[in-house]
């Protein structure tokens, strides 16, 4: 079984080095979208239920 938290890291590390920018700018960038879409996809999930 392979976890989200190590598939993260993972998936972030070379988008980072393609870019050419810092994993950690890379995600601290990307912290509130991910969130947003999260929230969004829940709120759709409960109404769907």
């Amino acid at each position: 079984f392979v976890g989200v938290s190590t598939l993260i890291p993972w998936a972030l590390i070379p988008a980072a080095a393609i870019c050419n920018v810092s994993p950690f700018e890379l995600a601290r960038r990307n912290l509130f979208p991910v969130l947003i879409g999260l929230a969004v996809t829940t709120v759709v999930a409960i109404f769907l239920i």
